[in-house]
């Protein structure tokens, strides 16, 4: 390790697994102190108590990113027990919904888009007021369908479409308000997820013939790929890329 974020404090939302948990433990080997949030307080706790064993230093506190109230929670206990906050990787979300758009309910739609657009909102909202005296750094989870549509998850690609444009926004805000704060985005592809697996083993075989067939490199990506590109972008080493997706899709959407 290089101590890439040596002495800094952060923030992962969705840590209890999958890019979450990988880019935590990364952060954390590179020299970050690292606040670890989730719903799954069993698979969170694991996750910090993981990184203390190999030297690191992590907590965790159960957070539902749709709650204002949580995060104003998290904020306070990172800002009590360190001091500051540099870094958010604002990356709690919920799996795609395979439906028609005609299936879908109001009440599911306002569900979905709670956790996987308002939830980054409020992460930023929160972020920004922490920082904005001392600068830092987000990343936001948005995703390939962020970018390109696809049949069957419109409530997902809404959101994640919202995550990539409501990122610009506030990065460009950030700049003009005089804030040091970087904002980005990372897209990931088909990544070896818990949640990747669930929608897998719903839709079945046809969906990882799928996943080969429309990706240029034919495998699926690690959270270890995700995790080195957030990690790019909340060090030192982007300091000059703010409002930018960095897409770690192995080739999909270039085709």
């Amino acid at each position: 390790m290089t101590g890439e974020v040596q002495g800094r404090t952060g923030i992962v939302t969705g840590g209890a697994s999958g890019l979450g948990a990988a880019t935590a433990r990364l952060l954390a080997g590179e020299g970050a102190k690292v606040l670890i949030t989730d719903v799954q307080a069993a698979l969170g706790e694991a996750v910090a108590a993981s990184i203390n064993e190999a030297g690191g230093t992590a907590q965790f506190i159960r957070h539902d990113v749709a709650a204002e109230a949580d995060w104003e929670h998290v904020f306070a206990k990172a800002m009590s027990d360190w001091g500051t906050v540099s870094m958010l990787f604002n990356n709690a979300g919920v799996r795609p919904e395979t439906r028609k758009l005609e299936d879908w309910t109001v009440e599911a739609w306002e569900a979905h888009m709670a956790v996987n657009a308002t939830g980054v909102f409020l992460g930023l909202k929160h972020a920004i007021r922490a920082m904005k005296a001392s600068g830092g750094a987000i990343v936001n989870t948005s995703s390939i369908y962020g970018i390109v549509g696809a049949s069957m998850v419109g409530a997902y690609s809404a959101a994640k479409g919202a995550v990539r444009t409501l990122t610009k926004a506030a990065a460009a805000e950030c700049c003009s308000l005089g804030y040091d704060i970087r904002i980005n985005s990372v897209h990931p592809g088909f990544i070896e997820t818990p949640m990747q697996k669930s929608v897998v083993e719903e839709m079945g075989e046809r969906v990882e013939r799928h996943i080969t067939r429309v990706t240029p490199m034919r495998r699926t990506g690690k959270p270890r790929d995700i995790a080195e590109g957030v990690l790019y972008l909340l060090s030192d080493r982007s300091a000059y890329v703010t409002g930018s997706e960095l897409v770690i899709d192995g080739g999909m959407t270039a085709i």
